[in-house]
């Protein structure tokens, strides 16, 4: 398997990151990415203009973040700007007419900074047609629990407050997933924002490429053909042939969770006919829980591992480093028959 590491969920100086384009691409070159996501909230300029495509090592996939009133989607390989006006079926089955990829942005993703709770949640879970979650925000994790008056501590420490996904998006993906195939990808949600007049830019853009990465799996190296190499990262992330790695905490490059032909990987579906033999492979030793169908079956401290699946179900991996988050796989689905 080839692997290539991205960061996803990216806001330039067309919506409301601070960064232009040239810039936010020396940071994804001096953060080692190999592709980077454009998400400006309902804008595709960034691609009219010319941009997407690869810059040196790094390939920039331009998408959109359709923003509407009661939710954001995080709309990539659509053609035109999702109309964020619509309800949130009309969204969705207008990135789906457009054969693009969805994944609803920070799921739960609310935060009150002083008296006024923000609410970007997604507001109506009974839609349909999404690829998947954004099921780790950095920023909103972040945001959660801040304050305006802990705002050095915040500031000067962000790790600290680094808890991983939203117990509320792990136990709806669980659910979901149950159901049918859906894609949990990590997205940083960098804007680089600054406060003026002071000099804090919070999480200035090469600093937030080093976070939260969403790490790809293909059978075929990339091939430096703009077009052929776009077409395989999404078939990629629309298979759930991915995973998610929080960097800044340990190196995440290397998880594998296969059958040991390597047949069936993170984000396969299959029908279950008798007991099947899935390995783990992990960068380093650490804390893993295997979970099927959202309850945690086993745990294990071990840097490889290898278990039997006896039953039916959706199985996925977590890992962490003196419990703090670090990885989350896409499951392995056996279906029963």
């Amino acid at each position: 398997m080839f692997e290539y590491c991205g960061a996803i969920h990216v806001h330039s100086t067309y919506s409301d990151g601070s960064g232009s384009v040239p810039v936010i691409l020396n940071a994804a070159h001096q953060s080692q990415l190999d592709f980077l996501i454009l998400t400006d909230h309902n804008s595709l300029r960034a691609r009219a203009e010319g941009w997407e495509g690869w810059h040196g090592k790094t390939l920039l996939i331009v998408g959109d973040e359709v923003s509407g009133r009661h939710g954001h989607c995080l709309a990539i390989g659509t053609q035109q700007r999702g109309n964020h006006r619509q309800d949130h079926q009309g969204i969705l089955q207008d990135i789906h007419r457009q054969e693009g990829l969805s994944f609803i942005a920070h799921p739960h993703g609310k935060y009150r900074p002083l008296f006024k709770e923000h609410n970007h949640s997604w507001g109506n879970w009974a839609v349909d047609h999404f690829t998947g979650l954004e099921l780790w925000s950095y920023m909103f994790d972040w945001v959660t629990d801040f304050r305006y008056y802990r705002f050095w501590n915040h500031y000067r420490h962000p790790n600290r407050y680094i808890t991983g996904p939203h117990p509320q998006t792990l136990q709806k993906w669980d659910l979901i997933c149950q159901q049918r195939p859906c894609v949990a990808i990590g997205g940083v949600d960098a804007h680089a924002r600054k406060y003026h007049p002071t000099p804090f830019v919070v999480f200035p853009y090469e600093s937030a490429f080093r976070t939260l990465h969403t790490r790809i799996l293909l059978q075929k190296p990339l091939t430096g053909s703009k077009q052929e190499d776009i077409r395989a990262i999404l078939q990629a992330l629309k298979q759930g042939h991915c995973y998610i790695s929080y960097d800044d905490l340990a190196q995440g490059a290397g998880v594998r969770f296969q059958t040991p032909d390597g047949q069936i990987t993170m984000g396969d579906e299959t029908p279950f006919q008798s007991p099947i033999e899935i390995n783990i492979q992990l960068p380093q030793k650490a804390d893993l829980k295997i979970i099927c169908n959202g309850q945690t079956i086993a745990q294990h401290q071990e840097q490889n591992h290898t278990f039997q699946a006896k039953k039916p179900g959706v199985y996925r991996v977590e890992a962490q480093i003196q419990n703090s988050p670090w990885v989350y796989t896409n499951p392995i689905y056996l279906r029963a028959q």
